[in-house]
């Protein structure tokens, strides 16, 4: 077995469509490298760039309604590594989740969102 690639990833439910934004290292630490490299453009806890990540991925969820074969872009990655990393390393400590991320939108008009751990989010049982 080789080494295990560690995928980080960023699950968003909107009006019963469900994306996968699946981050893989390489991604992640180009993204990183790209953050630093921004550093006064784009501030890496900042609540205004955290809403301009997810509207990067709000733009892809209206998308996706009308096209659920649509390609996840170059945008639609950095957006989802942005939240993913504000979360996971924030150092305000009431503002950080752990683990992979969940954005759940709570009224499907794409405005209502929460964010939480995919570890604290149980899939419910069928019955």
């Amino acid at each position: 077995m080789g080494p295990r690639n560690n995928m980080r990833k960023v699950t968003y439910f909107s009006g019963g469509l469900v994306a996968d934004f699946l981050l893989t290292d390489q991604t992640f630490n180009k993204f990183l490298d790209d953050l630093a490299d921004a550093e006064g453009e784009i501030e890496r806890y900042g609540e205004k760039d955290l809403m301009k990540a997810r509207a990067l991925l709000d733009n892809f969820m209206l998308s996706a309604r009308d096209d659920e074969n649509i390609e996840q872009g170059v945008g639609e990655m950095l957006g989802a590594c942005y939240i993913w990393n504000f979360f996971n390393t924030n150092p305000d400590k009431t503002r950080v989740i752990e683990g992979d991320i969940m954005i759940i939108d709570l009224v499907g008009d794409l405005n209502t969102v929460k964010y939480a751990s995919a570890n604290d989010v149980k899939p419910g049982h069928s019955h």
